[in-house]
C-alpha cells in the first residue's frame, strides 16, 4: 500500500511539473530558451503554490516568463487592488490590460527593466509575469502578445 501512495505521489507531482513547464514557450520572438524550465511546489499552513520559470536570451537582452498558482499568486496579485498610473523621470507603474487580461506594468527608465503582471485568474489565483531586460515597457508588451495566455489560463 505505501509503494502505491508513493506512486501515486510523485505521478502527480511529475504530472503538475510537466503540465506547469509545458505551459511556457521554449521561443518567444526570436528569444531562445537560456535556462530550462524550474519547477516548484510548495505546501504551508496557508495553502499551496506552484511554479514555473523560464528564462530566454536574445542578443543582450534577456526576458523570463513565470507561472504561480495558488496562495504564492494572492501575493503578487496585490497591484490589482488599487488601478492606478504613476509615471515620474525615473519610473513608469500602471494597471492596463494585455490581450484581453488585467496586467500591472513596471518600468524602471534608468535601469531599462521592469516586470509585467498578469492576472490570469483571480478565483484560481493564477498569475504569469514577464521580468524583463535591457528593453523599454513597450517592447516588453509587443513580446507578451506572442504568449498565448488564453492557452495557459485555460490549461491550469
Amino acid at each position: 500500500m505505501k509503494k502505491l501512495l508513493l506512486i501515486l505521489f510523485f505521478s502527480v507531482f511529475t504530472f503538475a511539473q510537466n503540465n506547469l513547464c509545458s505551459l511556457l514557450p521554449d521561443k518567444i520572438d526570436g528569444f531562445n530558451e537560456s535556462v530550462k524550465c524550474k519547477y516548484v511546489n510548495m505546501q504551508s499552513d496557508y495553502g499551496s503554490s506552484s511554479q514555473a520559470y523560464k528564462e530566454y536570451k536574445k542578443n543582450n537582452n534577456k526576458i523570463a516568463l513565470q507561472i504561480m498558482k495558488g496562495s504564492m499568486a494572492y501575493q503578487v496579485m496585490s497591484p490589482f487592488m488599487m488601478p492606478v498610473q504613476v509615471e515620474t523621470d525615473e519610473m513608469l507603474m500602471k494597471i492596463t490590460t494585455c490581450k484581453g487580461f488585467k496586467c500591472a506594468v513596471t518600468y524602471d527608465k534608468k535601469e531599462n527593466n521592469g516586470i509585467i503582471i498578469v492576472l490570469l485568474d483571480q478565483k484560481t489565483p493564477s498569475v504569469l509575469t514577464l521580468n524583463y531586460e535591457n528593453m523599454n515597457a513597450d517592447n516588453a508588451m509587443e513580446l507578451l502578445k506572442k504568449v498565448d495566455l488564453q492557452k495557459i489560463k485555460n490549461s491550469l
